[in-house]
């Protein structure tokens, strides 16, 4: 289907994408967090449920054949991991797998009149959050009241023995990974096995194996480890079904009891189809010839020839692990400048199918493996995993570099990187972009006719992109103004005038020309009105074309949903007062105030919004509110402030409700029938919309506009959306969406409707 777009990205997308009938190849590279069903493993579970469908528990002859199936799935996993004894427990995954471990492990420890403080249980810091979670969890029900402590680890995610050697002998249970699920960093059993018992031979020892299988030789049989947890769905079989090796001797609680299967170690009626399912697996595995798995040089080579597409792309790419540290099947990366949401929503539009740490949130989420190794928290920030299989074809790798290759155009264009070509396509930028870390607010202005530029508030960890914009699109940077000195964070404003060299000449600490009354950025002005109160140099910037005034930036003075801060170094409250007054005379009640700080994921206020949920400032603004009954509020306000330190410039009320005009994804077709004249708002950022386009998804006579998140108070200030319109907004996951949703309730649209789910669940 053909939709009419308006995009100034249209042509780039035409040009740089395949046609496959309008919608993406979907390329799978996250294989750490699950698999597809193998063919041969699917065909085994239809086999099992519909033919020998038997309990094995039965004496009958189906239950004699099921029984079959099982003790040789079974055999076949002794076969798999080198267990020639032990037990093997077939489990639902590895989350039973792992509890079952440390209920054993803990019972045994109590039985053994061990606990207390002094007692610890260890794991390392990079483990999968079940696993301390796990042990904390069962060290209260047990009521053991050890110490759970994480084994640190080094920069390349290792543990460190030294600092395990002295733990070790207070130790009751040691929980390590073969291979992180993250990372892909493999740890050496091998000398942990002879540091581990050279120390504490009774020590119980749990190792998570589950990235491990068909990744990494395993050798099970020619160690002391006492448990290993497997998972079926991160192999290629489906979900709810794994198994659990337990050593000869060690230590076992039944985790669920019952009719007794599994030889009484687990309860419960095996899951058969499952079982056939690992067997088929296994039965690969163990080929010498013409399996689906690749040998170990053929997924290094794999992992090679998407790095080489990723560095392509991304020139400045930082590799998080690498060899000879890791299994070949993930690369962990970040790039300076972005953080992993930016990147998994480019490459998500374009179908690639990537993980990250990142949600949709006023907070930038951080990778606690990442953190634990010690690395930049740009990296952690930022940190992408690309993971594939043992199985994964020459065939998929290659539409996977192809993929990657086609994006690298739109990056460039969206000025995503820099490039030796010059992006020309200024209506991606062009007017106000709000760009936003946290909480924390950097706007951008930009002339689509003269090209010249203003950038206002930056915050450091903008700065990259910021520049990228600017030098990418060939601006000229006029100034790098601040609003105030913020007394929360650093400005990047020295860093980007060393970068940018603006033409404007910075004569106060602000980025200001003394010399100047005004600063013309081609069609637009910026004018500066003195605000004092929340810092004694505080100024607000009036942005105006002609004589029609589109709106203010007004720093710390007011925020959406609330104030500044007045109890702070260098803040005057009777000031602060007179600049309010001042502000409101210039300031028509509909005006756009864009702040410096967005705590309650608002984008913006108006006069009218800031009293609406502001009563005493609306009663202080009407003359109907003695000054210092406004003052005495704020200042008590401020003291539950210092007390709580959420908010560190500014007081706000977080009440947003939620939007509740929802349109479900299978109703689309429908809603957009019975309403011709609804208006489709993509609000994805112009590099997603460019990767990957909305068109193939809704009729082709539907009216699409483009207002991406960071330009939805340019709009407003353009008056490009008018309240009584009926729009329908869409994202990539509906989060986005319903944010912007309650963007433009709050600014008085009455009929706006969000797609749950997004594009997501459109493909």
């Amino acid at each position: 289907m053909n939709t009419s777009v308006t995009t100034p990205n249209a042509e780039l997308a035409k040009s740089c994408l395949p046609e496959t009938s309008g919608r993406h190849i979907e390329i799978y590279l996250d294989h750490n967090a699950t698999t597809p069903v193998l063919p041969c493993a699917a065909e085994a579970v239809m086999h099992h449920m519909q033919t020998c469908f038997g309990n094995p528990s039965s004496s009958h002859s189906t239950g004699i054949k099921a029984k079959v199936e099982l003790e040789a799935t079974r055999q076949l996993a002794r076969q798999v991991i080198g267990a020639s004894s032990g037990q093997i427990v077939f489990t639902s995954g590895a989350t039973e797998g792992i509890q079952t471990s440390i209920v054993s492990a803990l019972s045994d420890a109590k039985r053994r009149g061990l606990g207390g403080p002094e007692t610890l249980l260890l794991y390392g810091a990079t483990e999968h959050k079940a696993v301390p979670e796990s042990l904390k969890h069962w060290n209260a029900v047990l009521q053991l009241n050890a110490t759970v402590q994480a084994i640190p680890v080094d920069q390349h995610g290792i543990l460190d023995l030294k600092a395990l050697e002295l733990l070790l002998p207070k130790a009751a249970m040691v929980c390590t990974m073969a291979a992180n699920n993250e990372t892909g960093v493999k740890q050496d059993l091998l000398a942990l096995e002879q540091l581990i018992r050279r120390v504490n031979k009774d020590v119980r020892w749990m190792v998570d194996c589950v990235q491990a299988l068909g990744k990494m030789s395993l050798d099970i049989a020619n160690t002391s480890i006492d448990y290993a947890p497997f998972s079926g769905h991160k192999l290629y079989a489906p979900k709810g079904i794994g198994f659990l090796y337990v050593r000869q001797g060690s230590p076992y609680q039944p985790f669920i009891a019952g009719g007794g299967q599994e030889g009484g170690l687990r309860s419960g009626t095996e899951n058969l189809p499952g079982i056939a399912a690992l067997h088929a697996i296994f039965s690969e595995l163990l080929k010498s010839t013409d399996s689906v798995f690749q040998n170990e040089a053929t997924l290094w080579r794999f992992r090679a020839q998407l790095l080489a597409a990723l560095r392509e792309l991304y020139p400045d790419l930082v590799l998080n692990s690498d060899e000879p540290y890791i299994v070949p099947t993930t690369i962990n990366f970040a790039v300076p400048g972005f953080y992993s949401k930016d990147i998994m929503d480019l490459f998500d539009a374009a179908g690639i199918r990537v993980s990250s740490g990142s949600a949709c949130s006023s907070k930038v989420p951080t990778s606690f493996v990442l953190d634990a190794m010690g690395l930049e928290p740009w990296r952690s920030q930022g940190a992408i995993r690309m993971s594939f299989g043992p199985a994964t074809t020459q065939t998929q790798i290659d539409q996977a570099c192809a993929a990657l290759h086609r994006l690298t155009p739109v990056v460039r264009q969206c000025c995503l990187v820099l490039s030796d070509v010059l992006s020309t396509d200024t209506d991606q930028c062009c007017g106000v972009t709000q760009l936003k870390h946290e909480d924390m607010c950097s706007y951008l202005l930009v002339c689509e006719q003269s090209r010249q530029a203003v950038i206002i508030d930056p915050v450091a960890p903008l700065a990259n992109r910021l520049a990228n914009l600017v030098q990418g699109q060939g601006l000229t940077l006029l100034a790098v103004l601040d609003t105030h000195q913020h007394q929360d964070h650093q400005s990047a404003r020295a860093d980007l005038l060393a970068l940018l060299k603006p033409e404007a000449a910075a004569d106060d600490n602000l980025g200001w020309p003394s010399s100047q009354s005004e600063i013309n950025c081609g069609q637009y002005r910026l004018e500066q009105l003195a605000t004092p109160g929340h810092s004694s140099d505080s100024r607000s910037l009036l942005l105006w074309r002609g004589e029609q005034l589109l709106g203010a930036f007004v720093g710390d003075l007011l925020l959406p949903g609330g104030c500044g801060r007045l109890d702070l170094p260098d803040a005057d409250a009777n000031a602060f007062v007179q600049s309010l007054l001042a502000l409101k005379q210039r300031i028509a009640d509909d005006t756009v105030l864009l702040s410096s700080h967005d705590y309650a994921q608002r984008f913006f206020t108006t006069w009218n919004i800031a009293c609406a949920e502001q009563p005493l400032l609306a009663q202080l603004l009407a003359a109907q509110l003695p000054t210092q009954h406004w003052l005495d509020e704020i200042n008590k306000q401020s003291c539950q402030l210092a007390q709580s330190a959420q908010y560190q410039c500014g007081i706000v009320e977080v009440n947003l409700s939620d939007a509740k005009a929802i349109v479900e994804s299978q109703q689309l077709d429908l809603f957009l029938a019975k309403y011709p004249d609804c208006l489709v708002v993509d609000v994805r950022e112009g590099y997603e919309q460019s990767a990957g386009q909305l068109g193939p998804y809704i009729p082709a006579t539907t009216k699409v506009v483009h207002v991406p998140l960071s330009r939805i108070c340019w709009s407003l200030m353009q008056q490009e959306l008018y309240a009584s319109q009926r729009l329908l907004l869409v994202c990539r996951s509906g989060n986005r969406s319903l944010l912007a949703a309650k963007i433009l309730n709050r600014a008085g649209f009455a009929e706006v409707y969000n797609l749950k789910g997004g594009i997501a669940l459109l493909c």
